[in-house]
């Protein structure tokens, strides 16, 4: 039977030194760790400003909104009718004949 190891092919095998591995993976662990706790700083950072400034823009939309006469709970809802705003079109219509000279 033959056995072919393709490893072997590729060219002379190096190992690692156990330190080296050791050291490693206390690198990434490090790195891993940093970057972490980086990531929790700014988040325990920018959640309360994101939060803040997300309120402070919901009370300004909803103050334009009653200020334009929409109602902030259901602002794409009919408009309610004025009571007190009535609005008539009051005009004279007149048949114009073929032939009529324009009035001036």
């Amino acid at each position: 039977m033959i056995r072919v190891n393709l490893y072997e092919l590729s060219g002379p095998r190096r190992t690692m030194p156990r330190w080296a591995s050791w050291l490693t993976m206390a690198a990434s662990l490090v790195v891993g760790v940093a970057l972490f706790v980086l990531a929790a700083s700014l988040a325990l950072i920018l959640i309360p400003v994101v939060l803040a400034v997300g309120a402070f823009a919901a009370w300004r939309i909803r103050s334009k909104l009653k200020a334009a006469g929409i109602d902030p709970r259901n602002p794409f809802g009919r408009p309610q009718p004025d009571r007190e705003r009535v609005d008539v079109i009051d005009a004279e219509y007149r048949i114009i004949e073929p032939g009529e000279p324009p009035r001036r």
